[in-house]
């Protein structure tokens, strides 16, 4: 099952689902961004398992994620590809797993 394409990432927040970023996939390489931060790294694809490796810089406000209060930080995202349109797990920063939080890539379209 293919995921390149433009994805919605969101996380559980304390008041439900929260819009984080906008990511694009392609050819193994994950990069997002909002007002706020931006995020690059890889991912792989085996079977219905998904994976990302991440770098994240905030340069806006900077605020607490995975217990951290961190302007760079790197994280994991594990996830099941669940249909062609929503990938479904948890993320957490790499260096601990000590927090993680549900997250879900929903897809907005293609990169063509």
């Amino acid at each position: 099952m293919g995921v390149e394409g433009v994805w919605k990432l969101e996380m559980m927040g304390a008041y439900g689902w929260e819009n984080v970023s906008t990511a694009f996939l392609k050819d193994g390489r994950y990069l997002a961004a909002s007002a706020d931060h931006f995020s690059i790294g890889s991912y792989k694809v085996a079977d219905e398992a998904f994976t990302a490796d991440l770098k994240v810089k905030q340069h806006g406000k900077v605020r607490t994620v995975f217990g951290q209060k961190k302007k760079r930080m790197s994280l994991r995202m594990e996830a099941k590809i669940k249909k062609e349109d929503k990938i479904v797990g948890k993320a957490y920063a790499s260096d601990s797993k000590k927090f993680d939080v549900k997250m879900r890539l929903i897809r907005l379209g293609n990169l063509d």
